[in-house]
């Protein structure tokens, strides 16, 4: 049984809140934000930041408009990264298919790129209006009222309902999974990362070998979704040019091959994850 970690609780909502509160506020002096890495970093902060509100809620208590809020530009910011990750799969998709295939191939990342473009616009008014300026203002009085606690916080506290989460997630998979349920285990698998983080700094060992496995399982479940999200698109996109629609058919046939692929090739990290020397609380 590893030694009990614990952090002072004005410690651990620092290293919770503060990295992702100010990736969001960076998004405040972008006149435009289509920049794909600021992006990128402050989805993953809104992410980050509901997972530990959520580990966090025994010693604090956001408003429900907080939640709500960081939800609300967390679906503007996915649209934007979603756009982004797409377009990527299928240019390097487009690039290593028969010339055949390229000319539909360049419609359908025009059609991907024409989708950034008005997701981008939704994002630049939503950053640029009062509710997100309210928003980060909320977070900066959550983190200075959790600086002023005093007491004392411990990993087990907040790791064992999110490795309960985990553990749950991968339990009920029906045989195969589907992708929806796989999805579920991601999401779960980074909510216990995000919480471990937390403990980073005094965790040890430990603490790194779990983030560590958790970040390779996460990894391999975060292709295994993009491949099916691809796959999703371009089977559901209508088109009257018959190039396209075979473009699309070929490339939808390439992404489903990885999709399933890739669908039980997380196991081994979820072995590796499971065994009890990779918990630190």
């Amino acid at each position: 049984m590893a030694a009990d970690v614990t952090l002072p609780v004005a410690t651990a909502v620092d290293v919770a809140l503060a990295p992702s509160i100010g990736a969001l506020r960076l998004l405040l002096g972008l006149e435009a934000p289509t920049d794909p890495d600021a992006v990128h970093r402050a989805r993953t902060a809104t992410r980050r930041l509901r997972s530990n509100l959520r580990a966090l809620g025994h010693v604090m208590a956001p408003p429900e408009a907080v939640r709500t809020d960081l939800a609300w530009v967390g679906d503007s910011l996915g649209d934007v990264r979603d756009a982004d990750v797409l377009a990527a799969r299928l240019a390097e998709m487009v690039e290593r298919a028969p010339e055949t295939i390229r000319s539909g191939g360049s419609a359908l990342l025009a059609t991907v790129a024409e989708q950034r473009r008005v997701a981008n616009e939704t994002l630049r008014r939503d950053v640029a209006g009062v509710r997100f300026g309210n928003l980060i203002h909320e977070l900066d009085m959550l983190a200075k009222e959790g600086s002023s606690l005093d007491d004392t916080i411990a990993a087990a506290t907040v790791m064992r309902p999110r490795w309960r989460g985990l553990r749950e997630a991968v339990r009920s998979l029906d045989t195969p999974a589907s992708d929806s349920q796989l999805h579920e285990v991601r999401i779960q698998t980074k909510r216990a990362r995000y919480a471990a983080e937390i403990f980073a700094q005094d965790g040890g060992d430990a603490c790194r070998r779990f983030r560590r496995r958790a970040t390779a399982m996460q990894d391999i479940l975060g292709a295994q979704h993009d491949a099916s999200r691809a796959c999703e698109w371009l089977l559901g996109l209508g088109s009257d040019d018959p190039n396209v629609t075979r473009s699309a058919g070929w490339l939808a046939a390439g992404a489903a091959s990885e999709r399933d692929a890739l669908r039980d090739a997380w196991w081994p990290a979820w072995r590796a994850l499971g065994r009890p020397k990779a918990r630190f609380w």
